[in-house]
């Protein structure tokens, strides 16, 4: 009987060729990383994907459901990073999104469009179907952002905007409007009597403390009137000033 002798290296080879038959018989193709068949041939059974996790809104499942309409042009918005006066961009919300006719549910997915950063974080965060209108998703929103919200003066701080030295009537007058606005519900009487005790000594200070003015819009009427009084007087004075070079 005839014995063959294989070098080392002619039985490797062999070795090798016999593995890669094995696999291609097992229904795989030799794998680069092991030699493990490939499961996507010969119906072999595939691993199970990861799936997303499932959806967790903070919409109940009755806004989820509701569409908006289609053809709808909705405005541009501005947004809520969680630093500004909430209550602020509510109202501006509100505004722009009473042009349109939509309904409740469309409310609530239009503002959560105008959320941003931590606003965003915020509602992202909130138990999962908990919001179930507008009115709810708008509480909520005032209360977690209250910190930020800016209330309106009072009375005493118009004591405050005093007549500077070199500041005409027209520009004090102007500034301490301006301050006005600011605080709601000034009687009329007790914003008379703050810009007097404000102004600089003048006739108009002398006016209103002789007739104070019923409302603030006669305070500012008279105002304007002695801004003007004093205009032409400047003026006249320097035509005569001019006439005496």
């Amino acid at each position: 009987m005839r014995t063959t002798i294989f070098s080392p290296l002619t039985k490797k080879k062999y070795r090798q060729r016999g593995e890669r038959e094995a696999q291609r018989g097992a229904g795989g193709r030799a794998s680069p990383l092991g030699g493990y068949p490939n499961p996507m041939r010969r119906g072999m059974p595939v691993p199970p994907l990861a799936m997303a996790p499932p959806r967790r809104s903070p919409f109940a499942p009755h806004i989820l459901a509701e569409a908006i309409q289609p053809g709808i042009k909705i405005p541009s918005l501005n947004e809520y990073n969680g630093g500004g006066d909430p209550q602020d961009h509510l109202d501006r919300f509100s505004a722009r999104a009473d042009l349109l006719d939509i309904s409740d549910a469309a409310y609530c997915k239009l503002f959560r469009t105008t959320l941003s950063g931590k606003a965003m974080a915020w509602f992202n965060q909130l138990p999962p179907g908990t919001i179930e209108s507008f009115e709810q998703l708008a509480q909520r929103f005032l209360h977690h952002f209250a910190i930020n919200k800016r209330y309106p003066k009072t009375a005493s701080y118009l004591f405050t905007i005093i007549q500077r030295e070199n500041e005409s009537l027209r520009e004090y007058v102007q500034r301490f409007s301006e301050a006005v606005l600011e605080v709601p519900h000034v009687n009329p009487e007790l914003l008379a009597s703050i810009m007097q005790q404000n102004l600089k000594r003048g006739r108009f200070k002398e006016s209103i403390a002789g007739k104070p003015p019923a409302t603030q819009e006669e305070l500012l009427m008279r105002a304007e009137i002695y801004q003007n009084r004093g205009i032409h007087r400047v003026k006249a004075y320097n035509s005569v000033e001019k006439k005496n070079e």
